[in-house]
């Protein structure tokens, strides 16, 4: 019995001993939700969009001039084999775009089977915000028309674009003089 005795008064003192050693479990972090956005600047404003409204970001393309069409249609390009319109986003808001030439990216938009470029200013990137960030509230930005709800990051607040909203706007789609 006393080799009984003795193991057991082993494995005790391993078990004490590891206890005192081991740490508590990490404490648990609280998953958040998050969308996936990418955000741009237009009209001196922040803004972002969808992840997966955005087909692909392009830096300028050549574009051929359309006739018969409105100012802030730039024009055609041909990228990979597709048409793309390219409109001037700014100047469809009565502004102008700010930025310098090599900044300025089209963001290129394919909602309810319109394709279509959409120049802006510049492109920040990707951002990860947690959905608790957003709010509901209106935007006092020239966009205002074009957005649902802002993020608010840091004291900063940038506003949703809603391509769809865009796409559906009767004069965004009436580019013929």
């Amino acid at each position: 019995m006393s080799k009984v005795k003795q193991l057991f008064s082993a494995i005790s003192s391993v078990a004490s001993r590891f206890s005192e050693l081991v740490h508590g479990l990490p404490a648990q972090k609280q998953i958040v939700e998050a969308r996936k956005l990418i955000a741009f600047n237009l009209l001196g404003h922040s803004y972002l969009i969808p992840l997966n409204e955005v087909g692909e970001i392009l830096e300028l393309p050549k574009s051929t001039k359309l006739p018969r069409v409105k100012s802030w249609v730039t024009g055609l390009a041909n990228v990979r084999g597709r048409l793309l319109p390219i409109i001037d986003l700014a100047a469809f808001l009565g502004g102008c775009l700010t930025s310098a030439a090599r900044d300025r990216r089209v963001l290129v938009l394919d909602i309810n089977n319109v394709y279509v470029g959409v120049v802006v200013d510049a492109v920040q990137g990707i951002k990860s915000l947690p959905v608790d960030q957003y709010q509901t509230v209106s935007s006092q930005c020239p966009m205002a028309s074009f957005t649902d709800g802002v993020f608010v990051e840091e004291e900063q607040s940038m506003a949703l674009f809603c391509a769809r909203k865009l796409i559906e706007d009767d004069q965004f789609m009436a580019v013929a003089i």
